[in-house]
């Protein structure tokens, strides 16, 4: 089997230490010091991280908080990786 043939046969492989949970769950984002909240939904979770769906969000600051409950509980989190409107982020800052 070629390099090529390899790389396209692991493409498709969860390359994280830890497996996500998919979720398809609406939440809000905070920026600190920041006035207003932010819609976004959460595509899959773990204990450490999430991947996030931004709405209508062009510019994201590298920490904010995450919250599935309109803030009454609040995840720190810090930007790890972006692709257009999805991003990536590690919990706990």
């Amino acid at each position: 089997m070629s390099t090529v043939e390899q790389v396209l046969k692991s493409a498709g492989r969860e390359r994280r230490a830890i497996g996500r949970t998919r979720i398809n769950r609406s939440a809000l984002l905070s920026f600190h010091g920041g006035a207003g909240a932010f819609p976004c939904c959460v595509r899959d979770v773990t204990n450490s991280g999430a991947g996030v769906r931004l709405e209508r969000l062009n510019m994201l600051p590298v920490e904010f908080d995450l919250s599935f409950d309109k803030f009454r509980t609040v995840r720190e989190c810090r930007l790890v990786w972006r692709d257009a409107d999805f991003v990536g982020v590690a919990f706990g800052t």
